[in-house]
């Protein structure tokens, strides 16, 4: 027999094959389809309840731990402090600024310093904002009076035009009330 024979031979069966119409009409096959994507579903359904739990769990337990990574990222970029040294001879730290919600004369626009006293001090706190280039953007002062061993949050309240968003860097600077100077 010729090659060329036996080509065309097979050619033409797997055209027939090809063109041969099924014995199921295209509603039967459709139907025999959707029925395989619902047991396809199905067995996704009951996997998702047989283990979806412990999948959950360790969805929260993961979304927990960035939002933990995220406030120790917070407190670790906050804003520089420039401490002036009459801070440190009064006895005076400041540990932490934030944004603050009611500042100051009860203006709503400003930041809270934490302020720890090792000592009794009188006088004045003030506080000067600067942007990334350093320059003063804002500064308030504030009056103190801390007895030994005391700390708390002092409101310091800024021009509202100051974006709070823009002060990287805060400075302070304790100025004594007349009656510790004299001391």
């Amino acid at each position: 027999m010729d090659v060329s024979l036996i080509r065309c031979g097979a050619a033409c069966l797997v055209a027939a094959a090809l063109c041969a119409c099924s014995p199921k009409s295209a509603e039967e096959k459709g139907a025999d389809m959707a029925g395989e994507k619902i047991d396809m579903v199905t067995g996704i359904g009951n996997a998702l309840t047989d283990r979806g739990g412990k999948a959950a769990e360790s969805i929260a337990s993961g979304v927990g731990t960035v939002v933990n990574g995220v406030e120790r990222g917070a407190l670790k970029v906050g804003r520089k402090l420039n401490i002036d040294p009459s801070l440190a001879k009064a006895g005076l730290a400041v540990s932490r600024v934030q944004d603050g919600t009611e500042a100051g004369d009860g203006a709503a626009h400003g930041l809270l310093a934490y302020v720890i006293a090792s000592t009794r001090a009188e006088g004045s706190l003030r506080m000067f904002a600067y942007d990334a280039l350093g320059r003063e953007i804002g500064r308030s002062s504030v009056p103190i009076a801390y007895g030994g061993d005391d700390a708390g949050y002092v409101a310091l309240a800024l021009d509202r035009n100051v974006a709070l968003g823009d002060v990287v860097a805060v400075g302070f600077k304790y100025v004594p009330g007349k009656e510790v100077a004299a001391k």
